[in-house]
């Protein structure tokens, strides 16, 4: 089979709704790497929350933020921070509302102070076990790829059109990541791509949110978990089993991946 780019988000698609890699998955991404295939990690994560999900499947490669930063063999070749000016607007409207708000940076979380909600603290421990940072300062920081603001899609519409450098995709129903509107999975994904001697036809990518939905519209083959929503499967050039039903390995399979 010709070499092709292939790219997994972690939540809802690597991780299983125990926030577990199945033992298929690691064989799907052992065996595409050993075929000479690009195996990437595409994640809303920064690399402090998706390191030990990347250590752990053995990848050299990690588009980290929506797109906002990416590595190839552990070496950062792509870098989309957020504007300084907008990310202080954005703050101080949150801070106005009572909405709580993470920060992340190239390496690290951090945040103003602790959280307003505790329901919001229990949510970020389920991805980061560490207490995020509050030794926090815009200004003060080289480069914040992305901030996340947990807020339900009425309070949503609280941020819509209100920024000129900044979107919103969500990844869920309590929550939403703020990253530069000329960002996302997909530009990272093509740019890597292009770098790399691929085609968007080359693509495969595998996914299950809405911040997936442009890089399955991208890629050549874009797989979506059955566990996504019917607004996301609309999206796929293939639904698989859930990511609790092996449905990467499915995928594969079907795909002649493996």
């Amino acid at each position: 089979m010709k070499r092709k780019l292939i790219a997994f988000d972690i939540d809802g698609t690597l991780l299983n709704s125990q926030h577990e890699v199945l033992a298929s998955s690691l064989e799907v991404i052992d065996k595409l790497k050993a075929a000479g295939h690009l195996v990437t990690i595409a994640t809303g994560r920064s690399l402090a929350t998706a390191k030990e999900v990347i250590d752990q499947v053995g990848l050299s490669n990690y588009l980290l933020c929506n797109g906002g930063y990416a590595f190839l063999d552990h070496q950062q070749v792509f870098s989309n921070p957020l504007n300084k000016q907008e990310l202080k607007k954005l703050v101080a409207m949150a801070n106005d509302r009572q909405i709580d708000l993470l920060y992340q940076t190239i390496d690290q979380v951090k945040q103003q102070g602790p959280f307003i909600h505790e329901r919001n603290a229990e949510m970020q421990k389920a991805f980061n076990k560490e207490q995020p940072s509050y030794e926090f300062d815009i200004d003060g920081e080289e480069a914040i790829y992305q901030a996340i603001l947990f807020c339900d899609r009425v309070e949503e519409q609280l941020f819509s059109g209100q920024f000129e450098t900044i979107r919103f995709t969500r990844w869920g129903d309590a929550a939403m990541d703020a990253v530069p509107s000329n960002s996302s999975k997909a530009v990272t994904l093509e740019a890597i791509a292009k770098e790399q001697g691929f085609t968007a036809a080359d693509i495969i990518v595998f996914g299950d949110g809405e911040n997936d939905i442009e890089m399955v519209q991208l890629a050549g083959v874009g797989v979506v978990m059955a566990n996504a929503t019917d607004y996301v499967k609309g999206y796929a050039d293939l639904v698989t089993k859930s990511h609790d039903d092996h449905g990467i390995w499915h995928a594969a399979k079907e795909l002649n991946l493996i």
